[in-house]
């Protein structure tokens, strides 16, 4: 896959693949998830915003109006990124920490002094680099789960 073809590729988890959607994220993934949406909505999305939909629901990517889409085989989150990862050749691309894990948004360095007032006293007191969700505003920081999360980047990567 070209560089060109990467930074465009993005993702639609259907209601089902939630856990797959936040390790996407986590891996710097482009990927749309919303529990509450049903599969014509998803088909509508993927069209509209040129995303490939990700589904173990074999009827929905039956449909004729799904352009692109893939059928996860397996119900285990870390098996299923592991399919995606393979299946479109992603392990070049990866961008971990660089969306938000809960909405999709992209992440930006922040200064502290614009996250203060929202950050708990010990936050606050042992951290000095912040990052931001520019969509929901959740803020983030390399706290005691960094580590933790680095370790589970290299698994999910495989």
């Amino acid at each position: 896959m070209k560089k060109s073809e990467m930074n465009t590729l993005k993702f639609i988890a259907d209601v089902h693949l939630g856990k797959l959607a936040r390790h996407l994220r986590l891996l710097g993934f482009d990927t749309y998830f919303d529990s509450s949406i049903d599969d014509n909505e998803i088909i509508n999305l993927s069209i509209s915003e040129d995303r490939i939909i990700l589904s173990r629901d074999k009827e929905m990517l039956n449909n004729k109006r799904v352009i692109r889409g893939y059928g996860i085989r397996s119900s285990d989150p870390r098996e299923q990124i592991r399919e995606v990862m393979t299946r479109f050749d992603l392990h070049n691309y990866m961008m971990p920490f660089s969306r938000c894990m809960d909405c999709n948004g992209l992440i930006e360095t922040v200064s502290k002094d614009s996250v203060n007032e929202y950050l708990p006293p010990k936050t606050r007191q042992y951290y000095e680099e912040f990052f931001k969700c520019i969509v929901c505003g959740k803020i983030y920081w390399e706290g005691s789960h960094y580590e933790n999360m680095k370790k589970q980047i290299q698994r999910l990567s495989g």
